[in-house]
């Protein structure tokens, strides 16, 4: 069977890292927004409005790349349109929950949720340590803790973790004091910041291979189906809890499905909107083709949503020459400019998609020869494996095969007489005469 040829795959997903990436295509796009999201913890947020000429320049690849290249230091959120047509508060939620629920790699079975909670515990408490309100023998060590080994000094699954089985002891008092203090730090009300300090604690207090774990969370957020006030205060009160650690991107790709309206780019652009408002340090992306924009969404925002929604603007361009070949290289090394050389030139190929379904076209008539088959290397095997008996056979006399014999040659006569006298001497003097 044929084996897959390199241009094969066309279409890729955020977050997903592609087989083959080609660096200088869409490189100083790439710059660019690394710089935008390369800011201080403490920078507010900015819309970040990344467009190309039409579908098929990379914009999922870039953000891939992005993402991959900044995953220190920042939380990359896809958001996932419910049925393809609608994001709203509940589904980023969903989006959000599902990012914090995976496990951190080299910390066994803690997850970016549990991790959370106790970074935000531990920031919470070392104001109350160093008031005195909470009361410890070494402040200055137990400060020191806090700051450098949030994840292991606020362990409540250790028995040892001291600070952690005091705060699971004494919460119910010190719950609002919590809550108070990441209000101040998020600026959002104390309501909203003590709904998050129960929640993740008990999450981070309950079993750790409890079955329904997460989902006892998922249902205490979303099961009660909370209206739209409510829903978007929870989703900005997690959101902008988790720009206090780290910076927070929302990225909304492959928006075709829910823009298939005129009035669905204003719905979004609301919702995003409103989400920067409530947590100011919050960065989104959203990701779209020149034709959708000036479609669903230029013709009817408002002078400020659109400001907001595009307050950085990073454009994709068509590939270069030098972009196309090492995009080709980079799927068939080696092979690029022999593959260039069958595609018919113009402005179609300038994007990575066309490039791509041309170059798959033309690999037919520049792909190497396949190697043989399984079948054909056997038997070329047991040629060779015969002919290493055949050559081992021929290292030890044996008569020559006369025109009677079997297997003999029509040329035998060729030997003369006297060498086949000698053979049969020598034959004689190392095996004796046969039958004796």
């Amino acid at each position: 069977m044929a084996s897959e040829h390199p241009f094969q795959v066309l279409f890729e997903s955020f977050g997903r890292l592609p087989a083959s990436h080609a660096d200088a295509v869409n490189r100083p796009s790439l710059l660019a927004l690394c710089e935008v999201l390369s800011v201080p913890l403490a920078h507010a947020g900015r819309g970040i409005l990344l467009r190309a000429p039409r579908a098929g320049h990379g914009k999922t690849h870039l953000l891939t790349q992005a993402w991959q290249s900044m995953e220190t230091g920042h939380a990359f959120i896809p958001l996932h349109a419910v049925a393809g047509t609608r994001i709203d508060a509940l589904s980023v939620m969903d989006d959000t929950l599902r990012h914090l629920e995976r496990r951190l790699p080299g910390r066994g079975a803690l997850c970016g949720l549990e991790a959370l909670a106790r970074r935000l515990f531990a920031l919470a408490l070392q104001p109350l340590v160093r008031s005195g309100d909470v009361p410890c023998l070494d402040r200055d060590a137990a400060l020191d803790a806090l700051r450098q080994r949030p994840l292991q000094t606020l362990d409540f699954h250790h028995p040892q973790a001291v600070t952690a089985q005091w705060m699971q002891g004494n919460f119910e008092a010190l719950g609002p004091r919590l809550s108070w203090e990441l209000a101040q730090l998020t600026g959002l009300p104390a309501r909203a910041t003590g709904f998050w300090v129960t929640v993740l604690f008990r999450f981070a207090t309950s079993a750790i291979d409890h079955p329904g774990r997460f989902d006892a969370l998922v249902q205490t957020t979303l099961g009660a189906g909370p209206g739209d006030g409510a829903a978007i205060e929870r989703l900005a009160t997690l959101l902008a809890l988790m720009t206090v650690l780290s910076r927070v991107v929302l990225v909304a790709d492959e928006l075709d499905g829910c823009c298939a309206e005129t009035s669905a780019g204003v719905r979004l652009a609301s919702f995003l909107a409103s989400l920067g408002q409530h947590a100011e340090r919050l960065d989104v992306i959203v990701a779209v083709n020149h034709d959708v924009w000036e479609r669903v969404f230029a013709p009817h925002l408002s002078s400020g949503l659109a400001e907001r929604l595009s307050e950085v603007v990073i454009e994709l361009a068509p590939l270069t020459d030098a972009e196309m070949l090492e995009l080709l290289e980079s799927r068939a090394p080696g092979m690029g400019s022999r593959v260039m050389a069958h595609i018919e030139p113009g402005h179609g190929v300038r994007r990575a998609r066309s490039l791509l379904q041309a170059a798959a076209a033309a690999w037919p008539q520049v792909a190497p020869p396949s190697t043989p088959p399984a079948s054909d290397q056997s038997d070329q095997s047991d040629q060779s494996d015969q002919s290493d008996q055949s050559d081992q056979s021929d290292q030890s006399p044996a008569p020559p095969a006369t025109p009677e014999s079997p297997g003999a040659s029509d040329d035998a006569g060729a030997f003369d007489a006297g060498r086949v006298d000698a053979l049969l001497r020598q034959f004689r003097e190392r095996y004796g005469r046969p039958g004796t």
